[in-house]
């Protein structure tokens, strides 16, 4: 079996010098050393592994450049030379990068697995190895296609995402979720069990093509990101903004009544800058979303709202005028809605 791994820096390819934790070039060397010393010890190891560094960098620092870097770099590869791709990535955007690899790698025919670690490979603590380990399996055992991020949260079954579907870290937490906790499967032990909880939209757009492509210059994304809060206040969107993405309470809901929500409304409409709601689309509605028709908002389906972030960034850099966008965003692309 071989398998390419494009390390891309983070944790996991990380050490620890004093009081600071910065890339290592060696670390990759590391990983796989590491990966090899414990399958020796299970049942060894029959796997061969290229490596590519497209670039190294702590995840936290990664622009819209490093997405063009990575495709680049994916789109050289011969899927017909390796049984799955691994990509070594921190896990601060993981959820960014991994929802970037779903959409652009939609139509792959092999699995694409991103890995990630919670602390550096040395640390006893760290899950590195682990999440290696079982992304390997699940390319070896072959239940599925497309992307994926295989992470273990402590004291939990080693897991697979979906790429797509991931959420946001909570505060103070390393551990990974699935939105609506549809995570694909889990490991136990060796074996590997779907989750039966995990739903499978049957009009996902599969069609052996990239959907996006990403040129060169997009450096920015275009995107306004607005998050509710008690009391707060409306920034009207500066120049260059073509989008907005306009986060909700965990209910759907925002604050309707709060002042300059209208103003807001009606300068996005003027300039024909669209504002996308997410996080709703699942339960009953309160009657505090009627301003969401009121006001010409689109209310996406349930899905991940940082993968939503990454769709709509790929709409607007492929050019797609608003109508295509309001489109593409209700459509399940790399299975990234859920219900």
């Amino acid at each position: 079996m071989r398998i390419l791994v494009i390390f891309t820096g983070g944790t996991i390819g990380s050490t620890e010098n004093g009081s600071y934790v910065s890339p290592d070039k060696e670390k990759p060397y590391r990983l796989i050393n590491m990966y090899k010393e414990l399958t020796i010890k299970n049942k060894g190891s029959s796997v061969v592994f290229d490596i590519l560094t497209p670039y190294q960098a702590l995840s936290e620092n990664i622009n819209c450049n490093n997405f063009r870097i990575l495709s680049e770099c994916l789109e050289k590869v011969d899927e017909n030379a390796y049984d799955g791709i691994i990509i070594t990535h921190g896990t601060d955007t993981l959820q960014y990068t991994a929802a970037f690899t779903g959409y652009i790698m939609a139509g792959a025919q092999i699995p694409i697995v991103l890995v990630s670690a919670n602390y550096v490979l040395e640390d006893a603590r760290s899950n590195g190895v682990d999440n290696f380990y079982y992304a390997v399996e699940f390319i070896r055992q072959k239940k599925g296609r497309g992307a994926f991020v295989s992470y273990r949260n402590t004291g939990d079954y080693p897991k697979i995402h979906r790429a797509a579907r991931l959420v946001m870290h909570q505060a103070y937490d390393d551990s990974i979720y699935s939105i609506c906790n549809s995570y694909y499967g889990h490991f136990d032990k060796e074996k590997f069990v779907y989750n039966s909880k995990y739903y499978l939209n049957d009009n996902i757009k599969y069609n052996g093509t990239k959907m996006f492509n990403v040129p060169s210059g997009s450096w920015q994304s275009g995107i306004m990101e607005v998050h509710p809060y008690p009391g707060m206040e409306y920034m009207l969107p500066k120049n260059g903004i073509k989008a907005v993405l306009h986060y909700t309470y965990h209910s759907g809901t925002i604050c309707s009544t709060t002042p300059g929500l209208k103003e807001f409304a009606e300068y996005t409409k003027s300039r024909g800058i669209p504002v996308f709601i997410t996080g709703a689309g699942l339960g009953a509605d309160y009657e505090s979303v009627r301003c969401y028709k009121d006001f010409g908002f689109y209310v996406l389906p349930a899905a991940s709202p940082e993968a939503m972030y990454i769709k709509l960034w790929l709409c607007i850099i492929n050019n797609k005028d608003t109508d295509a966008i309001a489109e593409i965003m209700q459509v399940p692309v790399a299975d990234d809605i859920y219900g």
